[in-house]
């Protein structure tokens, strides 16, 4: 990961899918790495990107979306989608010690913080810890999906549940096959009904955003984020519904902000941090 000031971004030197670098950090700035909703694309964050300072590094996370992309379309499991995510961070990512390495804060949202943190302890076998997870919209990984499969359902059923449970304008069976929108996300749904826990130790920070308007997950789920990790959880409650990054995003900026503050302020701390 480049994190030179003022070098160009590096998306046309990472992979076609799984990663893009949209903005290098300047030297001793955070990058932030964002992880979208099921069926997103690293548009899902460009409101978040613009409202964050240019010194800050920006990266998305592009999963392959079409049945005839790379390696056979969208995964279906997330971790699948990990692995692919975390080698192509791998192949940029010089394999430093963690306190030389620049901080890399993971933000995912839905599906995508599902994925941030499978791909955090993914890293973390390799030697990169991220400097802290922000997630938002999904249950903790350690619980079990409560509803019946949401991919599984047809096309207008489908477009219902998702208008009722997350606000999303889903539009119908004829509006996917225009768009292709219905193959990726149906996978990237398939990954999140499909999953399941396999404890292991992540030593990462995660700061959970409790989305007042979001009804989509519970507050057990959300504060059962501190059993996946050793590290402190905070739980952060905000004004906003389950679309957060595109209708408050000038709030998550300030909040990422002071996520990196407090991993700075982390990293010159030699203490171990303690869960909460």
């Amino acid at each position: 990961m480049d994190t030179t000031a003022g070098t160009s971004p590096a998306t046309e030197s990472m992979p076609l899918h799984w990663v893009v670098s949209l903005r290098a950090a300047a030297s001793g700035q955070p990058t932030f790495l964002f992880f979208p909703h099921a069926g997103g694309s690293p548009l899902s964050a460009g409101r978040v990107a613009a409202a964050l300072p240019d010194t800050v590094g920006i990266m998305a996370v592009h999963l392959p979306r079409q049945p005839s992309d790379r390696g056979g379309g969208p995964p279906r499991r997330a971790t699948a989608a990990a692995d692919g995510i975390a080698n192509a961070l791998l192949s940029h990512i010089p394999p430093l010690r963690i306190d030389e390495a620049p901080a890399l804060i993971l933000v995912g949202n839905s599906y995508g913080a599902l994925l941030a943190f499978e791909t955090a302890k993914r890293l973390a076998r390799d030697g990169i810890r991220p400097a802290r997870l922000v997630v938002s919209g999904f249950r903790s990984p350690c619980m079990p999906a409560a509803d019946i499969p949401l991919y599984r359902l047809p096309a207008r059923q489908l477009s219902a549940e998702l208008a009722a449970r997350f606000g999303m304008a889903g539009g119908d069976a004829d509006d996917w096959a225009v768009s292709g929108l219905e193959h990726a996300l149906r996978a990237d749904l398939e990954a999140c009904d499909t999953y399941r826990y396999a404890s292991a130790a992540l030593d990462v920070p995660i700061d959970v955003l409790q989305l007042r308007s979001d009804p989509s997950v519970s507050s057990e789920e959300l504060q059962a984020w501190k059993r996946v990790t050793s590290a402190s959880t905070r739980l952060i409650p905000c004004d906003g519904g389950h679309f957060f990054w595109a209708t408050h995003s000038a709030d998550l900026a300030r909040i990422l902000m002071r996520a990196a503050t407090l991993s700075a302020h982390a990293a010159q701390d030699v203490a171990p941090m303690n869960s909460n």
